[in-house]
């Protein structure tokens, strides 16, 4: 079974209420939404060794394998797909065949932010968008084709209830191209102020056409500059915001320094923090991180859903073994359930070889509650009792193994 919530009947690695030709999202019958995401993949590094294909051979497999262990309706590939700077040859588009496969087998629709590494000498991230397109299932989209400096991945997904007509989403997905690129600096690593007026504008829009606000989950590749400065003070507490800080953050705009008036991804953050019921921003980029934090805009005050505690802001997991990073290798889950849309995410890191490291509840407390990461050795699983954060138990006979320890080297000295 699938690491869902309790009680839920659904098939691991089965697409849910979504037929192979049609691409509409939907929730789950059960009123569930579930997303996987890959990040950092780097394919191609190496190409003219023994080491670099089976490294791409070995990315795949995650790809593959976490999606056996999940049950998720939709992929998201959150950038660097390609390691542009390790290609000898204009062939990016035969590396980025290999991460589609494993995804195509299962039949489930994806969506891609395409940035930095995937921009390079031998990759460009237009040639990478129109072979995506060429595939089945790619709800990919560039909604600014006019301003194609603002990169080539800045879009929206609706998804809609389980069944009936398609009058009002459930759930906005926002992707934002954070762009960037090892060989060209004019190809700034921020998101740009094009794409920034289109989200304010677009989003006002669909605010008006169905006449509600609708939450939604935001997803660009590079960090805010935000998660630079919570890393630094308070910092990151492992049991309040937990997940791996294996490395310092590099932020939005980092290629070209701090700006000595205000942060280069300031717009960004600001337009985010206005746009009431926004459930979570979702980053990648730092291979050596996963943990969360809340950030919240000091000069604005926002209302409606998450507005105790700021916008959850959440790293993926490093999916591939290119590029550099010491974490075992897996993708951030998100799961949503429709009942309480407003009021929680629930997040874990799913690993290939089937392990759970983290289970996060976003929500009104978090930051409050306390969460005790589980020692490698030990194997979570879900608490059968329902609620906002079910928590992971350790297998009753680590406990007992434990127990028996204990006796042997302690009772000889209580005689």
């Amino acid at each position: 079974m699938a690491f869902g919530p309790p009680g839920a009947n659904r098939q691991a690695g089965s697409p849910q209420s979504q037929s192979s030709e049609d691409s509409t999202l939907r929730f789950a019958e059960d009123g569930t939404f579930q997303i996987t995401v890959f990040s950092d993949l780097h394919l191609g590094e190496n190409p003219d060794t023994l080491e670099g294909p089976a490294r791409d051979k070995r990315t795949a497999d995650v790809v593959r394998k976490v999606l056996e262990h999940e049950s998720s309706q939709l992929v998201v590939l959150n950038r660097d797909l390609i390691s542009g700077y390790g290609l000898a040859s204009d062939n990016a588009t035969s590396y980025l065949d290999q991460i589609l496969a494993p995804i195509n087998d299962t039949g489930l629709p994806r969506a891609t932010t395409y940035g930095n590494h995937d921009n390079e000498s031998f990759s460009s991230t237009p040639k990478l968008f129109v072979r995506e397109k060429a595939y089945s299932r790619s709800l990919t989209q560039d909604m600014l084709p006019l301003n194609p400096e603002a990169g080539v991945s800045n879009y929206y997904l609706l998804v809609f209830p389980a069944s009936g007509d398609l009058d009002t989403p459930e759930l906005i997905l926002w992707f934002f191209d954070s762009r960037g690129g090892g060989d060209n600096r004019d190809w700034v690593d921020y998101v740009m102020a094009q794409a920034i007026a289109w989200f304010q504008s677009t989003r006002l829009k669909l605010n008006n056409q169905y006449n509600k606000t609708i939450p939604s989950l935001a997803f660009f590749h590079i960090p805010i500059t935000g998660a630079r400065d919570f890393q630094k003070r308070p910092g990151i507490s492992p049991s309040r915001k937990p997940g791996i800080n294996g490395e310092d953050v590099t932020n939005q705009g980092a290629m070209y320094g701090d700006s000595p008036v205000r942060p280069h991804d300031d717009d960004l953050m600001r337009a985010l923090g206005k746009a009431n019921s926004l459930l979570g921003v979702f980053s990648g980029h730092d291979h050596d991180n996963d943990w969360y934090f809340n950030w919240k805009d000091t000069n604005y005050v926002r209302g409606g859903g998450f507005d105790y505690i700021g916008i959850p802001v959440c790293y993926g997991r490093n999916t591939g073994y290119g590029g550099y990073g010491n974490l075992a290798r897996g993708a951030r889950q998100i799961f949503l359930n429709k009942d309480t849309l407003t009021e929680e995410v629930i997040s874990w890191i799913r690993l290939d070889d089937g392990m759970v490291t983290e289970n996060v509840t976003l929500n009104s407390t978090f930051g409050e509650d306390e969460y005790h990461p589980l020692p490698k050795h030990m194997e979570p699983r879900r608490g059968e009792a329902t609620g906002a954060a079910d928590s992971l138990h350790v297998v009753p006979s680590l406990y007992s193994a434990a127990l028996c320890l204990f006796l042997i080297f302690c009772f000889p000295f209580r005689l």
